[in-house]
């Protein structure tokens, strides 16, 4: 009798546990089925507001009069709305028309991270110094997002903020390159010129290899300046190295001495970027340097000397001659290399 009775409320509790197994089944299937009824609704109306604001700001970008009202941004569109047009330049009325530089003030203050670096994109497209204050705070933030962008809008409000950026950059080797390129060449060249000569000269000799790296934004002039400062008051090999290879697309024969110099000198690294400039002023005098170089211990010095040497000869078959004339193996490999890697770009053209 006990047993047919636990077997009874075995039963039961099976049939209790398959049907709430059947209950959650379903209710999880319908469960889905609302959510991506929802998602597919969400993109669907993203697909039109995008469009819709895309359409209108590209009209205003291309030069186009919006008359009459324009269309209300809906609370839950704004951001959506703010995001499509820092893709935009130059279409200041339409912001002012819609409310988008008021609406952004409000994000920057009261946003998370990502609203404030939306906020940030906007108010320094439009240029509203209201802004600037509150972009030069958040330029002291941890993240390297937020900080750069804010940095890049107070820039764009102000240009005078040019030494306060490259005065972050000196400490700021998380943000990224690239953009901090962008941000640079928005920046009037001559004011950057000699923003930059001032920020370098009272940097410590460690940090100036990050503002060296940015001297090719400067005008030609103004950057040769800097990069002979550098190499005649430093000895920190990582700067003399930054200054040097900023130095080599602007090379001039004035720079021959120098570059001889340098190649001397007993960091490799130094040596490497002197490489870099003596190839663009290489003589036909610096035959037995170039000899001695490619045998350098140092297999990027080796290569670069080599590619230095074969400069100095109009033809590949000299260049080979000369190969053929070094003892060295290493030295030869290294000619060969640089020799195969001309005929091949030679051949592509």
């Amino acid at each position: 009798m006990l047993f047919a009775n636990g077997f009874n409320l075995f039963e039961l509790i099976i049939k209790v546990s398959v049907g709430l197994s059947l209950l959650m089944t379903v209710a999880l299937f319908a469960a889905l089925i609302l959510v991506r009824s929802r998602n597919a609704i969400y993109r669907r109306r993203q697909i039109v507001l995008t469009a819709r604001w895309r359409g209108l700001f590209d009209r205003a970008a291309s030069g186009e009069s919006l008359h009459g009202s324009l269309p209300k941004i809906r609370k839950q569109d704004w951001f959506t709305v703010l995001a499509i047009y820092t893709q935009f330049r130059g279409i200041y009325d339409v912001a002012i028309r819609l409310g988008i530089d008021d609406y952004a003030l409000s994000l920057l203050e009261r946003g998370d991270d990502a609203d404030k670096i939306v906020a940030l994109n906007v108010l320094g497209e439009i240029r509203d110094v209201r802004a600037l204050e509150s972009a030069v705070v958040l330029t002291r933030r941890e993240g390297p997002e937020l900080s750069r962008t804010a940095a890049h809008c107070a820039l764009r409000i102000d240009s005078s903020f040019i030494a306060g950026t490259l005065r972050l950059l000196l400490v700021r080797d998380d943000w990224v390159r690239s953009r901090v390129e962008v941000m640079l060449r928005e920046v009037d060249a001559n004011v950057l010129g000699a923003a930059m000569r001032d920020a370098i000269a009272d940097a410590p000799q460690e940090a100036l290899p990050r503002l060296l790296d940015y001297v090719r934004f400067c005008p030609a002039d103004s950057a040769h300046r800097i990069c002979d400062d550098v190499l005649t008051t430093s000895h920190n090999p990582e700067a003399l190295a930054a200054a040097l290879r900023s130095l080599a697309p602007l090379a001039q024969d004035r720079d021959h001495a120098m570059a001889v110099r340098f190649t001397n000198h007993e960091a490799s690294i130094v040596a490497l970027s002197a490489l870099r400039v003596l190839r663009k002023c290489v003589r036909s005098d610096d035959r037995e340097l170039l000899a001695r170089m490619t045998s350098h211990p140092d297999y990027w010095v080796r290569l670069r000397a080599a590619e230095a040497a074969v400069q100095l000869f109009p033809t590949v078959e000299l260049a080979q001659a000369f190969s053929a004339s070094l003892a060295d193996r290493y030295a030869r490999d290294a000619i060969e290399q640089v020799l195969a890697e001309k005929v091949m770009v030679a051949g592509r053209r």
